[in-house]
């Protein structure tokens, strides 16, 4: 679905924020805003405040922030289009679609789809409390009633056209059902028989409700053990997660738990770890870690200890990575997965391997240390030379510096070694140029005349953002004296690039109708931190004051562009050029205050 921006900017103009946000908790008027517990961290005293004259949310807390369409993204658990498509109906906006045949063809295909792998969901349920063997292997499995009936579980009769019968009474197409990879072809291709037959049976369920697929084991040691729909219309097992319907409620989600098997996720509910669920299968994806990332930052691995788990850990966490998120692992005992440690260990001792999971680092390292002798040399040197590639992937120069000290202690190596074998590598990806832009930390926190123009700037910045979005003739203003260009933080020069662009349009300057434009979750929620701050008469004085800031700023930066040119040209031979510079340095030395 298209929104146009005119389409946008209704939508979020007829909810007024303030409404649809009291619709899921209370928010008590406290001066101009509104102010409320947050819905998306646990806390006691309000801070959560809702701004109606900026249409925006911002929290305290947590920093969440945003307009009207991003509290429905994040409370609901939508994606901005859907978001948009629900805020429309909530002010009766009808949206056009502009799909063309063949895509409402496309359509209505799903639909037919989900509504027979609906029936066929009821059809497995209501058969399973009629088989003695399927309820006492879940009952061996320590499956309660209540279990077995939040994950719908089934059973598929030991026929090979119970199912085909059923759809057939339902006036279903077979053909559909073919589709849905509920039915198998005959090798004549002449009609069609069950593909699930005596196993217990697993619907997998998309986040809107939808049945989109089913897994089924068997209930002895014939192979396959477990035997899964192949991919159709409306499933691709790489596009979606097993139980994340359920755990999409769950508020104040801090972590997400991911386990390899259906039976591992439903047992971990059954003991009341309700944030787990499974990948449906080991090959771990891009759009699945997407997936994850919707619901929660922090997502921990739990696959099986064995060889295969541990390979598919590793995949895991590198595609959770590359998404942003923070991972960690689950350690099980080995030759133990989740559902055999929590029903043999019990809950307590389940929860003290989740608080005790591993970092990324913490487990690349755990690896590496397996099969090390620390008695022979060559492991030795082995391990440093790989803990130094690991090292390498590491920001930050304290959390090196911490990771070294703990393993050269742990591991009885010296920090001299690790570090110059880090040295070495960097030199070599550097081909031999040791200059590593290296910030000298030290100048710049002593310097602190440096630290105030700089908080200053910053200050300046916010306040003529927040000048602009209340007053346009000042917004007209600003910009007649300063360009984007001049505000030095990135989401503060963003914002201007919008504010002016609506000032060349003619348009309505609002914190809310500034958001849209903003690309990312990250963006939208510092932007929401920067438009909560009020403005005062005192700060429309200081107007003049503030964009002589960033006047300033840009002058002492285009400086010291012009001084590198300067030397560049000097070096290589140019002094006209450079004489020519250095007169044109002197202009903006001049300017300066």
């Amino acid at each position: 679905m298209f929104f146009s921006e005119e389409m946008v900017s209704e939508i979020i103009e007829k909810n007024d924020i303030v409404d649809i946000i009291s619709q899921y908790m209370n928010l008590k008027k406290r001066g101009r805003n509104y102010i409320g517990l947050c819905p998306f961290h646990s806390e006691k005293t309000p801070s959560f405040s809702v701004s109606q004259d900026k249409q925006l949310f911002y929290c305290f807390g947590c920093g969440e922030g945003g307009n009207v369409s991003t509290f429905i993204q994040k409370i609901e658990r939508m994606t901005y289009p859907e978001s948009l498509r629900f805020l429309a109906e909530k002010a009766g906006i009808k949206i056009e679609d502009t799909a063309n045949k063949e895509d409402l063809e496309k359509a209505k295909r799903k639909q037919l789809l989900f509504r027979i792998n609906k029936e066929a969901a009821r059809f497995f349920y209501n058969n399973l409390s009629g088989n003695r063997e399927a309820m006492k292997y879940l009952s061996n499995r320590g499956l309660s009633m209540g279990t077995i009936k939040k994950f719908g579980l089934g059973f598929s009769p030991d026929n090979w056209d119970s199912l085909k019968n059923f759809l057939s009474s339902k006036s279903l197409k077979l053909e559909a059902a073919y589709s849905a990879g509920l039915l198998v072809k005959k090798n004549n291709n002449e009609g069609y028989y069950d593909r699930f037959r005596n196993r217990v049976m697993f619907p997998i369920i998309d986040l809107k409700g939808n049945v989109i697929a089913f897994g089924g084991r068997v209930l002895d040691d014939s192979k396959p053990k477990y035997l899964n729909s192949p991919d159709t219309p409306i499933y691709n097992k790489g596009y979606n997660i097993y139980g994340l319907n359920l755990v999409k409620g769950i508020r104040d989600l801090r972590n997400i738990i991911v386990v390899e098997g259906y039976m591992d996720a439903i047992s971990l509910h059954q003991y009341g770890i309700n944030n787990a669920v499974a990948s449906l299968g080991t090959a771990f994806t891009e759009h699945q870690a997407r997936l994850l990332k919707r619901f929660a930052n922090e997502i921990i691995i739990a696959y099986d200890s064995d060889a295969a788990g541990q390979n598919a850990t590793l995949r895991g966490l590198s595609i959770l990575e590359k998404e942003g998120c923070t991972v960690k692992v689950l350690r099980l005992p080995k030759g133990k997965d989740p559902d055999e440690y929590i029903r043999k260990e019990g809950l307590e001792s389940f929860k003290r391997l989740v608080d005790n999971s591993m970092s990324l680092i913490d487990y690349k390292i755990f690896n590496l240390k397996n099969g090390i002798n620390m008695e022979n040399i060559e492991d030795r040197i082995k391990f440093i030379k790989q803990l130094a590639n690991v090292m390498q992937t590491i920001d930050s120069p304290a959390e090196t510096d911490a990771y070294i000290k703990k393993y050269s202690k742990e591991m009885q190596i010296s920090e001299e070694a690790v570090y110059d074998e880090l040295n070495r590598l960097k030199k070599k990806h550097t081909n031999g140029n040791n200059r590593h832009n290296i910030v000298d930390r030290t100048a710049v926190a002593n310097n602190a005349e440096l630290k105030k123009s700089i908080n200053g700037e910053i200050i300046a910045e916010k306040k003529l953002i927040n000048i602009c979005i209340q007053n346009e003739n000042k917004a007209n203003y600003i910009f007649s004296r300063v360009t984007a260009d001049y505000f030095n933080l990135p989401i503060h020069r963003r914002i201007a690039e919008i504010i002016n662009l609506k000032i060349k349009e003619g348009k309505l300057i609002s914190a809310g109708e500034i958001i849209i434009h903003l690309e990312n979750e990250e963006d939208r929620k510092k932007a929401a931190e920067v438009f909560n701050i009020e403005i005062t008469s005192h700060d429309l004085e200081l107007m003049d004051s503030y964009i002589d800031k960033l006047l300033q700023a840009h002058i002492r930066k285009r400086i010291g562009e012009l001084t590198k040119l300067m030397n560049e040209y000097y070096e290589n031979g140019d002094r006209d050029k450079s004489n020519e510079i250095f007169k044109e340095i002197m202009e903006l030395q001049k300017k300066k205050k």
